[in-house]
């Protein structure tokens, strides 16, 4: 199998036994077999080595590390020795559902387009519950401008797409490489995920606290390098109004969707000229945002009225027409009050 395997899996372990075994076996019980894992012991201090040295298949690959050069430099290395027309991620605390392997590679060998994919998951550990993706294509795409809707661990990637536009992980980068990754990759391959439930997505307390703590640090740096391929100079306040946008956490006041007006105008007038995102499909996108954004303010204001009537963002005479009879009553309403 090694010396021509379809896919490799690649993983790094720093200080990691308490889980370890678990991932390891979760992928050499695959139902798919033509892989190679190539596992890299990034200068654990722990038993995570003799863990890893302790299973005899010739799938494995060790890549020992003398000192922790943390997980982006290890995972290249990873990716580096790979044979595999396939990477495939996995993380030393999660666990591979048995058909893992066999689900994405036959949807990758079923989509030419797809660069890279990943799937959905069942969170275990700190919480539960699942983690659910986008399926499509342009929306994976529209939503990393405020969030990363792929799940790094599960994901899949061309190992020739890799080689042929240097998407190597950024190794500046300490946390939120796989985001980083895909940002750079937006423009040069379709992403897709599969809606099965493929992984177990060991989360933690620590780890929730770490992201958020990274977001405010690595997120806002990537995402503004992401709203400059559209074309867009964005400032901090600006992403933080589209991420409360998408995410439906509303300001009820005038200035709110007059801002709200203003950003995304802007990102369909620049889209428009770069191309980043397909031209009808993200203007139908945004404008479907800020009629959420209208629909929602419980502002009887005559200036969001006009605002939404004078706005080229809407596309869908229907939905137009209907934001403007909700807003016109809203007006009516707050009139008969007084």
């Amino acid at each position: 199998m090694r010396n021509n395997p379809l896919c490799s899996v690649i993983m790094s372990v720093h200080n990691g036994d308490r889980f370890l075994s678990d991932a390891i076996e979760s992928i050499l019980t695959q139902t798919y077999k033509n892989f190679e894992f190539i596992i890299i012991n990034d200068g654990s201090t722990d038993n995570s080595l003799k863990i890893i040295q302790s299973y005899d298949d010739n799938r494995i690959i060790i890549i020992d590390n003398d000192k922790n050069i943390f997980l982006a430099a290890s995972l290249n290395k990873g990716i580096k020795k790979a044979k595999g027309k396939y990477i495939v991620r996995m993380d030393a605390d999660d666990i591979s559902m048995p058909d893992r392997l066999s689900k994405q590679v036959r949807y990758m060998e079923n989509n030419p387009n797809i660069g890279i994919s990943g799937t959905c998951s069942e969170i275990i550990g700190y919480g539960s519950g699942h983690g659910k993706y986008s399926q499509e294509n342009n929306i994976i795409k529209y939503k990393l401008l405020y969030e990363c809707h792929l799940l790094h661990p599960t994901i899949i990637i061309r190992r020739d797409l890799i080689k042929d536009h240097e998407l190597y992980y950024n190794e500046s980068y300490r946390k939120n490489q796989d985001y980083e990754l895909f940002t750079r990759a937006i423009d040069i391959t379709d992403f897709g995920n599969l809606p099965d439930y493929l992984i177990k997505y060991r989360q933690s307390e620590e780890n929730i606290k770490r992201e958020v703590h990274n977001q405010k640090e690595n997120f806002i740096k990537i995402q503004r390098k992401l709203f400059n391929k559209i074309g867009v100079k964005i400032t901090n306040t600006e992403i933080n109004l589209f991420k409360n946008i998408n995410h439906q956490k509303y300001n009820q006041s005038v200035n709110f969707v007059m801002d709200s007006h203003k950003l995304l105008k802007k990102m369909v007038d620049s889209n428009k000229i770069t191309l980043l995102f397909e031209e009808k499909a993200f203007q139908n996108h945004i404008s479907k945002l800020f009629e959420n954004v209208c629909r929602n303010s419980n502002e009887s204001s005559y200036h969001i009225f006009k605002t939404y009537i004078k706005s080229n963002l809407e596309i869908n005479y229907i939905i137009k027409i209907k934001i403007l009879l909700i807003l016109f009553f809203k007006i009516c309403t707050s009139i008969h009050k007084k």
